[in-house]
């Protein structure tokens, strides 16, 4: 062996072609693509809301249980706790509304990641269809009365 003789290694190297490099013609750059802010307004809008939902319900509860009396029939003071449980059920319905269109402008942002678009969307979307549903099941039982 000579000493300008580099020794030959047991295991075979590949190349693609004859006469190509074993690097890349360019340097490929990683980039990290950021949350998308209305991804993350969306996601935090159907999590505030949800949570909205739980505390209006046990609330409004919490209201009506006084006003029952023996035969489980309401009296004249469950009005104040119903006027709460409507208006802040519209409040938070208009808020998924809002939730929703913002999770889609979102979802629309080229070069950003879409995680919580989606999330925030889907959750918003959801509790407007199960509002929604809800609303419809009320006014057909309500027309079944009459």
């Amino acid at each position: 062996m000579d000493e300008h003789e580099f020794p030959k290694k047991d295991t075979p190297q590949i190349e693609p072609y004859p006469g190509a490099s074993a690097f890349a013609p360019y340097p490929e750059e990683q980039r990290k693509l950021k949350h998308s802010g209305p991804g993350i307004a969306s996601f935090v809008i159907g999590v505030v809301t949800l949570a909205g939902y739980i505390v209006t319900f046990i609330v409004a509860g919490a209201m009506v249980g006084p006003a029952m009396n023996e035969t489980s029939m309401l009296n004249g003071q469950s009005g104040g706790a119903f006027l709460f449980l409507g208006m802040a059920v519209l409040a938070l319905a208009a808020l998924n509304f809002i939730g929703v269109v913002v999770g889609i402008i979102g979802l629309a942002l080229r070069g950003r990641r879409k995680v919580f678009g989606v999330i925030g969307t889907i959750i918003n979307g959801i509790i407007l269809l199960v509002f929604l549903l809800l609303i419809a099941v009320v006014l057909m039982s309500a027309g079944a009365l009459q």
